[in-house]
């Protein structure tokens, strides 16, 4: 999880724009540790009281970083280890059937399986009142979408904080564990510039029974550069973020670590390129434009980038699983040689 030390307002890398922790009248993921906070914060405000900490688990509450489909997220500070940590909430309209938990516990179990720079630090998994929580690495940083855009990188920037991110998935699919929901909002670039993998709560261990059978719908709401990035993880709905997914995922075939590469190399062509390699304004509109597996045409010398690495990058949005890299390390060798 992230705050951006640069602004007042703090802002958590997977979930877009720059939340404001006070303004949360309408929102529908309040809950009642949110309530606890700010009614401390009032009273100590209005009534002149000293403010009560908020504690969960050992974990005392700070502020609010942002909010996205599986709950809320807050800064807080471990006393015990006297360190700060980013406390994860599962959302209370989810926590009352188990689907919800279980994603979070899952989540929590694929990361703490892992012992890597390149991702992120998951320390406890608990509960908390009825409430699942987890706490980790607070990263102080931005995504790597925010970091992409933040100045004009040359393409040897890019590749290289892109091949620090697959290392971070490779450690994952040595693991038998598949994202499955990879995209440049849930990578943290820390201000050393070290990035971390985040939000595996789509995460699976490869080989495991799928439970659901989930059904992709159209998606009406849409950005200028396509479909909408959020991700749709409702029953009903294709699970993950569509613009990024691989074709396999949205024909509802089960992922493996090659539908991450695919993930990877989608995300790398648009920071390399600043636009998505296949457009779709609806979800019909996508899964044709990938069944076409035509990603967008550019010219990759008017952007400095090698001809090499170009190919390489296309070889990894191949349609066919098959077609692609054999393995995460490998896509990271032939990128390396492409540079």
């Amino acid at each position: 999880m992230t705050s951006d030390e640069s602004s007042e307002t703090p802002t958590v890398a997977e979930h877009g724009p720059p939340v404001d922790p006070h303004d949360l009248a309408d929102d529908e993921t309040q809950d009642g540790l949110e309530s606890k906070v700010l009614l401390a914060r009032a009273r100590s405000k209005l009534l002149g009281w000293q403010e009560d900490p908020v504690c969960v688990g050992r974990y005392r509450i700070h502020e609010r970083l942002g909010t996205g489909g599986m709950g809320v997220v807050y800064a807080a500070q471990d006393d015990e280890l006297d360190r700060p940590v980013a406390i994860k909430i599962l959302r209370t309209d989810l926590a009352s059937g188990s689907a919800g938990r279980q994603r979070l516990l899952r989540e929590a179990q694929a990361i703490a399986k892992l012992s890597h720079p390149n991702v992120v630090h998951v320390y406890e998994v608990g509960q908390e009142g009825g409430q699942v929580f987890m706490a980790m690495e607070l990263v102080r940083g931005d995504t790597l979408r925010r970091w992409s855009q933040a100045a004009k990188r040359t393409p040897n920037e890019v590749v290289e904080v892109f091949l620090k991110v697959g290392e971070g998935l490779a450690a994952a699919h040595a693991h038998g564990i598949v994202h499955r929901d990879f995209k440049p909002d849930n990578v943290l670039v820390a201000l050393d510039g070290r990035p971390r993998v985040v939000d595996f709560g789509l995460a699976r261990a490869s080989g495991a029974a799928t439970t659901t059978r989930e059904l992709a719908v159209p998606l009406a709401s849409t950005s200028a550069s396509g479909l909408r990035d959020f991700d749709t993880t409702r029953t009903g709905t294709v699970v993950g973020t569509p613009a990024y997914m691989a074709p396999e995922q949205l024909e509802l075939a089960e992922p493996d670590a090659r539908s991450d590469q695919f993930s990877f190399c989608a995300a790398l062509f648009e920071a390399l390129y600043g636009k998505r390699p296949f457009h779709g304004s609806t979800y019909t509109e996508l899964t044709h434009s990938l069944s076409q597996s035509r990603p967008a045409v550019v010219d990759p010398a008017a952007f400095g980038v090698p001809r090499a690495l170009h190919l390489v990058v296309l070889r990894g949005l191949a349609r066919e699983p098959a077609s692609r890299f054999a393995t995460m390390p490998e896509l990271l060798a032939a990128l390396r040689s492409g540079l």
